[in-house]
């Protein structure tokens, strides 16, 4: 029960990546792993452990071992994904409805079931980059619980509705943030977010941020509802973003648990998967490689042995999987249909969109086995596509033997996801073991 109370807390306040991040760095630094700068050189440490982050969004941990470099044989990477689906707040955002309402202009962040997103209570979310006395300084912000909401339309003024309707996410999407004052509207609603913005730093830094002071920002509309239990054993969990927080989650508790025996333990969490992991802090970025080889430079390993570590390394890809759904069973495969709290998912695709193959596969189901670690098999629907993930894309910069793994889950992608209660502890016991090795 410990376990599921810190990951809903994990889930609650890992609002956007950046918090997500926030928080694992103050997990990681009280259980004694040391921040490192890419801008430094590292003095690395046989036993020790130690962090890096890249863009306050992605970060990567890792754990040497106590033998000595040259018996090492390798890295045992972990990767996880920091992002989920939200809307991103585009600048100049404010805009005047029929003369009272303010609303916000967001455009998407990842595939979104839109219309899980109406009539729930959001917040605002992210980065906001000040300037501090002549230098740009960045604050993570979280505004107010249920300071928007995305109203629905009446079913009275649309007797279709429940017959499918299409949302335009620039129209139909946009959050509902304020009423204008009846006195001098305009000047009321132009610049309304960035005033409590100002405000808010204020606060949070005790030093007094104008309007003037902010120069620009990474925001988001996010759910702001809480992690629950639910179902009649209290089964289930529900919440926001539990893909991929979970899996961060889980290697998180892994690494800190884990022992690295001979292997090099890394924990890889990238930004930006939703998008497609094309930018500086993603999965296809050179962020792992970099990260490697400055930790092989660290201990005067040269490109032959840099090389063989890499070849005798393993990943494992932690993304989450689609469950076979309830009410929707023959949208799932027929013979590879995972189900809530019946394990680890091991996942599968014949086009490479998951790094699972037979050999690695095998690496993942004996350390299941050796461990008592129920597992389960996850492929797509020979006619439904689905999405791509971490394992091949990291591989094209740093190539070594990896699978995809999960948690099965329902409604992937929704402003409220549902998994199993009992699916976390298993992937944290792989992690661990992992770890160990």
């Amino acid at each position: 029960m410990e376990t599921i109370k810190s990951l809903m807390e994990f889930l609650d306040n890992g609002v956007t990546s950046y918090h997500a991040i926030a928080n694992m760095k103050k997990k990681l630094l009280k259980e004694g792993f040391v921040e490192l700068s890419e801008k430094e050189i590292w003095h690395l440490e046989k036993g020790k452990s130690y962090f890096v982050i890249r863009n306050d969004s992605s970060l990567i941990a890792f754990r040497i071992p106590e033998c000595e470099i040259s018996t090492v044989k390798g890295w045992h990477v972990y990767a996880a994904h920091s992002d989920s689906p939200a809307f991103k707040i585009k600048e100049n955002p404010e805009i005047t409805k029929e003369g009272m309402y303010v609303s916000i202009n967001t455009e998407k962040y990842g595939s979104m079931i839109l219309s899980t997103w109406l009539d729930r209570p959001l917040t605002i979310a992210g980065r906001v980059c000040v300037e501090n006395e002549n230098e740009i300084a960045t604050h993570l912000v979280r505004l107010k619980d249920n300071i928007c909401v995305i109203p629905s339309l009446a079913i009275h003024m649309n007797r279709d509705m429940n017959n499918g309707v299409t949302l335009s996410t620039q129209y139909d999407m946009m959050p509902l943030l304020s009423m204008i004052c009846q006195e001098n509207r305009e000047k009321t609603s132009k610049g309304m977010l960035n005033k409590v913005l100002a405000k808010t730093l204020t606060e949070i830094t005790g030093r007094n941020y104008s309007v003037q002071d902010i120069l620009s920002y990474d925001l988001y509309v996010e759910n702001c509802e809480k992690a629950v239990l639910a179902g009649i054993e209290q089964e289930f969990i529900m919440a926001p973003r539990y893909d991929d927080l979970a899996c961060v989650f889980a290697g998180l508790e892994g690494i800190i648990a884990g022992k690295p025996d001979s292997y090099i333990d890394v924990l890889a969490v990238f930004d930006n998967e939703e998008v497609g992991s094309l930018t500086r802090q993603g999965a296809d970025s050179t962020f792992l490689r970099d990260t490697l080889e400055t930790i092989a430079e660290g201990f005067g390993a040269d490109r032959a042995m840099f090389r063989r570590w890499n070849v005798g390394s393993f990943m494992i890809s932690a993304d989450n999987a689609h469950a076979c759904h309830p009410n929707q069973g023959a949208k799932a495969d027929l013979t590879n249909r995972p189900y809530l709290n019946k394990g680890v998912v091991l996942k599968y695709h014949g086009g490479q969109q998951y790094a699972t193959d037979a050999c690695s596969a095998a690496y993942v189901k004996n350390l299941c086995r050796k461990n008592d670690i129920p597992f389960q098999i996850y492929a797509n629907h020979s006619d439904i596509p689905g999405g791509r993930t971490l394992g091949n894309l990291t591989m094209a910069q740093v190539s070594m033997e990896a699978a995809d793994i999960g948690l099965a889950q329902l409604a992937m992608h929704s402003a409220y996801e549902t998994a199993g209660a009992k699916d976390i502890e298993y992937l944290i016991h792989l992690a661990t073991c992992f770890f160990d090795l």
